[in-house]
């Protein structure tokens, strides 16, 4: 069996009834494109870690790689974030202190978004960081699993979204081969989750398959795959007043619902 690199880390899927379904408030009319990278066309944009490796921080590494993506935009630059950054993140949220150790145990992906907008990344200037600052997000929200339309419609309007994968065994054998597909195999190895729960960040999609970035590397993930393994989804907004003009969000409609919701959803 092919080696593998990386760990996992996304804890139990957790619904909570108040959370935002974001699906719901992308504008109809945007014309989706049947291909799409957000990196296309773009300098490069380094794949790290993030610790990952070694921590059971997946977690933080989709976090980290999305962030990187929504600074280009903001900023138009990289951002100078390392692996210990993250890793620093991941310890102050799990109180982990060496790798696997008995809080090296992962991260639920709702309490992780939840406090990546209330309290954000505390970039203290720790890791390469010449302007301390703190990158926080403005919501975040759930998506279908299962509908590819909407999946394809977050990631392009909203710059790439989050899978939560409830991963087989199987995965292991192609991971290293760049594809994690699935064509109606049985068997123990093909269980969902007989692997492990792994949270990626994925910033690309063709009509068959949606690209993931996982352990600094790019991995194709076919429509049936997700079918199969994905137990969530989500994505976020990074800044209210940045998509007041872009017309791709109902910016006022989401701020009613955050209003309405946010002293229950934010306990």
């Amino acid at each position: 069996m092919t080696d593998i690199v990386g760990k996992l880390g996304k804890g139990k899927y957790v619904h909570d009834e108040r959370t935002v379904m974001l699906a719901r408030l992308l504008l109809p009319e945007i014309p989706v494109p049947a291909t799409w990278d957000f990196d296309k066309g773009r300098k490069a944009i380094p794949l790290r870690m993030w610790g990952n490796d070694a921590w059971g921080d997946c977690v933080i590494a989709g976090e980290a790689n999305q962030l990187l993506r929504l600074e280009r935009i903001e900023q138009r630059r990289t951002v100078p974030m390392g692996d210990q950054d993250a890793i620093n993140r991941y310890k102050e949220l799990t109180g982990a202190q060496q790798p696997e150790d008995e809080n090296d145990t992962g991260l639920v992906v709702l309490e992780a978004m939840r406090n990546w907008r209330n309290t954000g990344w505390q970039m203290d200037g720790r890791v390469n960081v010449r302007n301390p600052r703190n990158y926080s997000i403005a919501a975040y929200g759930e998506l279908e699993p299962n509908d590819h339309s909407q999946l394809r419609a977050a990631s392009y309007l909203l710059h790439g979204i989050h899978f939560g994968f409830a991963l087989p065994i199987a995965a292991q054998g192609m991971t290293n081969n760049g594809v994690w597909d699935y064509n109606g195999e049985t068997g123990s190895q093909w269980e969902p989750g007989s692997w492990g729960g792994h949270l990626v960040y994925s910033k690309a999609f063709d009509p068959e398959s949606m690209e993931i970035l996982t352990w600094a590397m790019k991995v194709k993930v076919t429509n049936n795959f997700i079918d199969k393994y994905c137990d969530e989804a989500w994505a976020v907004v990074d800044s209210l007043d940045s998509w007041r003009t872009k017309q791709t969000i109902d910016v006022q409609k989401l701020i009613q619902t955050l209003t309405g919701i946010s002293h229950k959803v934010d306990e």
